[in-house]
């Protein structure tokens, strides 16, 4: 935002707010929205400035309600103006879990985290969500070979054509839709969760919610793109959530799906950190790729029926 837009937030913000304020930049995220820290008499608010032609501020509005309504600690909205593409919201602070999470904490921090999966779970209502179907998981996997393959790497569509790699991620894609549904997230992740006092964790970034896989969340907390942590922590994870959110299949089936998902959103993330490179001058977010990649290598190495995918990624040059 410019000097402009920052004014015209102040001049927003003063029907509201008594007496003097000050804005300082408080984050931006992986999308085109900004935060803005708001310091006041009565302590500090959150303005989220979503650009009206880029973001729309329904979904983050009505999943925003549902979080609230389960009793999952997500920032309490104060004022809204569509038009303008801004919220005033509550400060949930700045502890942001990946700053906090180190061989002492995470088993206390995930397992709050995981107990909140479970609540988005067992507690929200999903009627009026859409499915993270295989046409929205493929325009994902779009991103992996659009943004990667070719803007970063250099592969053309014949040279990839003739790899067959959209046909064996397409039947990856299948496998993922036969697992249980509920609600997900979808960016369920350190970064996105905010170390409470009360009520941990803080959640953020939820806009994008769906339906789709039972592991899909669980696998975005554990296998983090911004934080590793060995495998047996991982599976020792999983395995609590797995007996008390799955008592139809065996902890083995379980552990696929959990890879298999994982599989799909670390690919979609490789694309999405490259996309904000080249697109949106985060190149940041670049230095991510190498754990993110590790990720993939690793799952399409452990399951004979990923040997297709396996394969086709020995093939490329992928750094």
């Amino acid at each position: 935002m410019n000097k402009k837009d920052i004014s015209q937030i102040s001049n927003w913000l003063s029907e509201s707010i008594k007496g003097s304020f000050n804005i300082e930049r408080a984050s931006s995220d992986a999308s085109f929205r900004t935060y803005y820290r708001v310091t006041h008499n009565k302590g500090t608010d959150i303005v989220m400035y979503a650009p009206p032609d880029k973001e729309s501020l329904t979904d983050v509005i009505k999943i925003n309600s549902k979080l609230e309504s389960a009793n999952i600690t997500v920032p309490k909205i104060k004022k809204v103006n569509e038009d303008m593409g801004l919220i005033l919201m509550s400060d949930l602070g700045k502890k942001v879990y990946l700053n906090n999470l180190n061989d002492e904490t995470v088993f206390c921090l995930y397992t709050d985290a995981i107990d909140v999966i479970h609540n988005m779970q067992d507690n929200i209502t999903t009627s009026d969500l859409s499915y993270f179907d295989i046409q929205e998981q493929k325009n994902e996997n779009n991103l992996f070979i659009d943004w990667y393959l070719k803007h970063h790497i250099g592969y053309d569509d014949e040279e990839l054509n003739n790899m067959g790699i959209e046909k064996v991620l397409t039947n990856l894609l299948v496998k993922i839709d036969e697992i249980p549904k509920k609600f997900i997230h979808r960016d369920y992740h350190s970064r996105n969760l905010m170390l409470l006092e009360k009520g941990n964790p803080g959640v953020l970034d939820y806009q994008d919610a769906m339906i789709g896989p039972i592991t899909y969340d669980l696998v975005s907390l554990l296998k983090d793109c911004y934080i590793k942590w060995d495998n047996e922590l991982i599976k020792k994870m999983s395995k609590t959530f797995f007996q008390r959110a799955c008592q139809d299949s065996s902890f083995d089936v379980f552990s696929y799906w959990f890879d298999i998902t994982g599989l799909q959103r670390h690919l979609k993330a490789i694309g999405i950190f490259s996309r904000l490179n080249y697109r949106d001058n985060k190149p940041g977010y670049m230095n991510d790729i190498p754990r993110t990649l590790n990720y993939v290598r690793e799952t399409v190495g452990k399951y004979d029926e990923l040997k297709e995918i396996k394969l086709i990624l020995d093939k490329l040059r992928l750094e």
